[in-house]
């Protein structure tokens, strides 16, 4: 993440303006080569249906979820009735909503994380196996309030309407900025293993670098094991991870914010990846091969593009996220992105809502809804209203000749 003094969500700071709702806008970017898929599929959906042509995003019908940020989606699957389940920040606490109807109306706000002297910062969901869901938090403290930075966490198992806190925080950073941990996030293997992610700053306390740093758990969450670097390019900042299983079952991958793709050091996304019978052996440096410029074309140097957000189609198809400066706004709008199966190639950048350039739609994510639909989850103003907004795009691909 970028160094911002204040703590909380109340660190994104927006432009506000009225954004009326528009029509849809697809960009499906025709002068730009179709994503390559070269991994070994175990169906022949892609080659029946054909590759992905863009995103046609439905902007008149976002549906308003919260009056907070930082939102992201889970299926509850069976055992939750198939609902889905939106976390977000909001007064320096973490919320979550169900919803039985996919996303067109939300229940009351249910409180999953509150902290003294603390932010519950930048939740994420991790639905298990077991169906226990995990919410991991990034506690921000508050000045003078004399706590640590953490990754903290609560879990539910009733499908999001009860919540239990972990009785002591995961892992524990220093009490500045400066040697702080940020932004959780997870992913249960096949095995039942659960990685947890997150970015670390503790290991540099001398410059501005930062890493990220893995956790595993075993046993559900009960425990952990220490923390490893998996991650860290010299001299520059690694933030923001997000794990995924690749459509093989084999790959793991993490999209990150990285400074040091390009001169300038703007934050930019970079794809991490592993294999399973590696699984994080050793850190990927900067000049790894198992680091990769996430877009084709890349962007030009000095162009602001952080908070990458990774997702797969069933199709194994995948598809980024990002609040991005191009074109020279002021003010970064959500950007999305259609990858191939091994999370390369992402190209044909689409905008799910057109925002004004000094209109911020930050902290974004990507829900897979089904093999058709994706959800973005932005938080900005439309029609005068702040808030997180939820806007569903439709998957549009080639004809097959």
């Amino acid at each position: 993440m970028q160094k911002i003094p204040l703590l909380g969500f109340a660190l994104s700071v927006f432009v506000l303006g009225t954004v009326p709702l528009k029509g849809p806008r697809a960009v499906a970017g025709p002068d730009l080569p179709a994503p390559r898929s070269s991994l070994p599929g175990n169906d022949s959906t892609v080659a029946a249906r054909g590759a992905i042509n863009g995103i046609r995003w439905d902007a008149k019908g976002a549906v308003w979820i919260a009056n907070g940020g930082y939102g992201r989606m889970i299926r509850l699957g069976k055992r939750g009735d198939n609902a889905i389940l939106c976390c977000y920040e909001s007064s320096g606490k973490s919320w979550v909503k169900r919803s039985a109807d996919e996303g067109k109306t939300w229940s009351e706000a249910v409180l999953c994380r509150e902290l003294v002297g603390a932010s519950a910062a930048n939740p994420e969901l991790l639905a298990l196996k077991s169906g226990r869901v995990w919410l991991f938090v990034n506690a921000r403290p508050r000045r003078d309030s004399g706590r640590k930075f953490t990754i903290d966490a609560s879990h539910s198992d009733d499908g999001g309407k009860t919540w239990t806190k972990r009785a002591k925080p995961i892992f524990e950073a220093g009490n500045e900025a400066r040697v702080g941990c940020w932004e959780p996030a997870g992913i249960q293997l096949p095995s039942g293993e659960i990685q947890l992610f997150f970015a670390n700053e503790l290991p540099f306390p001398g410059n501005d670098d930062q890493e990220i740093s893995l956790m595993r758990s075993f046993d559900d969450g009960a425990t952990w094991t220490s923390p490893q670097r998996v991650s860290y390019r010299a001299g520059h900042r690694d933030g923001m991870p997000v794990p995924l299983l690749l459509h093989d079952g084999k790959t793991v991958v993490f999209s990150i914010e990285d400074s040091g793709l390009a001169a300038g050091r703007a934050l930019q996304p970079a794809i991490i990846s592993t294999s399973l019978a590696r699984i994080w052996k050793d850190s990927v440096s900067g000049n790894s091969p198992r680091r990769w410029n996430a877009l084709v074309p890349p962007l030009a140097s000095g162009v602001y593009a952080g908070a990458p957000y990774l997702a797969k189609l069933p199709s194994g198809e995948t598809i980024l996220s990002l609040q991005s400066k191009a074109g020279g706004r002021k003010e970064p709008q959500m950007v999305v992105y259609t990858g191939d199966r091994e999370a390369r190639n992402f190209t044909r950048p689409s905008v799910p809502i057109e925002l004004p350039s000094q209109t911020g739609g930050n902290w974004n994510s990507v829900f897979v809804k089904d093999e058709n639909i994706v959800t973005a989850l932005t938080a900005t103003v439309i029609n005068g209203r702040f808030g997180l907004w939820a806007i569903d795009g439709h998957i549009n691909r080639r004809e097959i000749e």
